[in-house]
């Protein structure tokens, strides 16, 4: 899908240099499998396909509110990741006493923080990036996240495609902040006219590449966000498709 925003038409034109995406929830999702062998280690049996499965569940709960935004890691992240893999167990019908699905979340935090657990890489997004690079564009990742999100990208085999990884807890700013993403022009070589944001949260991404000049297209799956300032997608591919489609005519 792409939504009737007024700016939706322009937003490809003029055709961008760089491509700045967001990880989690736009390139890379939850990985099943490795929180429920998380899970384990604190005794709790979870289903790896039935926590993948509550993705639309949990990304409901966590909708944003026009105007506000959206705090993950102002902490470093880990209350917020705590609560967020508590409500993942209990939406994927996870059996266990309350005390022990604490534990499981506390479990599962620990280990993300250790090796990011956001590895499973999206439907059609390695193809995606491949197909921008190999159209001439410059790529590169600006993630809200824990210090671990570029050795993530080199052991599922993304970061090869990055020009630069930026990540706000080694960097120090978190987006909104437009600082985060002035920091990858600077990486990059690039004007903000000359990039494009892709990501999943309205106001970390879009309002935060906006308060740095750079337009930005919102991953919105679920249709959660009408009301977002930016041209919408279902996913990376369907914008990549629309981009290489634009540049192909211009």
């Amino acid at each position: 899908m792409s939504a009737s925003y007024p700016e939706a038409g322009a937003l490809f034109k003029p055709t961008p240099r760089a491509i700045l995406f967001d990880a989690g929830f736009t390139l890379t999702f939850h990985d099943g499998a490795r929180l429920a062998a998380y899970a384990a280690q604190a005794g709790v049996v979870a289903d790896a396909a039935a926590l993948e499965g509550a993705e639309r569940a949990l990304r409901a709960e966590l909708r944003e509110t026009e105007g506000v935004v959206m705090r993950t890691h102002d902490d470093g992240g880990f209350s917020w990741h705590e609560h967020l893999y508590r409500r993942l167990l209990a939406l994927a019908e996870t059996p266990g006493e309350p005390a022990s699905l604490d534990r499981a979340a506390s479990v599962i935090l620990r280990e993300h923080r250790i090796s990011n657990a956001w590895r499973r890489i999206g439907t059609g997004v390695r193809e995606a990036l491949e197909r921008l690079r190999g159209a001439g564009f410059t790529l590169a990742v600006v993630s809200n996240s824990e210090g671990t999100i570029e050795q993530m990208l080199v052991e599922i085999g993304l970061r090869e495609l990055m020009a630069t990884v930026i990540d706000s807890s080694v960097v120090g700013f978190t987006k909104p902040d437009p600082r985060i993403f002035a920091l990858a022009l600077e990486r990059l070589g690039v004007a903000p006219g000359e990039a494009l944001m892709v990501g999943d949260s309205p106001s970390a991404d879009v309002d935060g590449a906006h308060a740095a000049g750079i337009r930005a297209a919102l991953i919105d799956p679920y249709d959660f966000y009408p009301w977002a300032r930016a041209p919408r997608f279902t996913d990376v591919a369907a914008v990549t498709d629309a981009l290489l489609a634009a540049k192909t005519k211009s």
